[in-house]
């Protein structure tokens, strides 16, 4: 059974613009989807009581929040207050509910999420892909401005383009990395900002190193 998760509106993309032995098993959604459930239940005042995390791949919009939280300067402390943050936002458990649950449980969380772009990245010594275009399928096609997005086609970015990228991409931040890659995906795909937001953040990856590759030989992006 294929489990479709609820993708944001499009106001609510754009809007980003401006214990350790608990039992985990993916479900049958092509390990996309991570439920691990807590034992004891976690019960926290004014928040509730939670009996598990489900986790599924972040989208676009969720890991630029992510990004956002991490601030103008990289820490230990801004990368683990944005890992919590992209927990419970995927999660829908609240963030004064997160901070409470068992650090091997939070570790376990972060790791699945943030696998999905790792993999997908194309690696620092790997070859990056120069063919004349790129066609990206999405099985479970994007809803945004009232179309269907079902497929994404690619190709070598213009000058112009690029300026747009690099105009995005100056503040130097996390997140104005994540903004330029997300402006250079925009220009080439001419897909609106909305559903470039709502896009499986593996595709996105795949997408963002393929653009890149024709002026960058490694990653783009700081994010850790």
């Amino acid at each position: 059974m294929t489990h479709h998760h609820v993708q944001p509106s499009d106001e609510e993309v754009l809007a980003v613009m401006i214990p350790a032995d608990d039992a985990a098993a993916p479900e049958d959604d092509d390990g996309r989807t991570l439920i691990i459930d807590l034992d004891p239940p976690l019960e926290v005042p004014k928040a509730g009581r939670f009996e598990e995390l489900r986790l599924h791949e972040p989208n676009v919009f969720q890991t630029l929040c992510a990004a956002q939280a991490m601030g103008r300067q990289i820490t230990p402390e801004s990368i683990y207050n944005s890992q919590i943050g992209l927990v419970a936002r995927i999660s829908g458990v609240l963030e004064r509910a997160v901070i409470e649950l068992p650090t091997t449980v939070l570790d376990r969380a972060v790791a699945f999420v943030s696998s999905f772009e790792e993999s997908a990245r194309r690696k620092p010594d790997e070859e990056p892909d120069t063919s004349p275009s790129l066609t990206l399928l999405f099985s479970d096609p994007i809803e945004a401005v009232n179309r269907t997005f079902s497929d994404m086609m690619l190709r070598e970015p213009t000058v112009r383009e690029r300026r747009i990228m690099k105009a995005a991409e100056a503040k130097g931040t996390p997140e104005a990395f994540l903004q330029a890659e997300i402006a250079l995906v925009e220009a080439v795909s001419e897909w609106p900002k909305a559903a470039v937001l709502k896009m499986p953040i593996s595709k996105f990856a795949k997408a963002a190193d393929y653009l890149t590759g024709f002026f960058y030989s490694g990653r783009v992006t700081g994010n850790a």
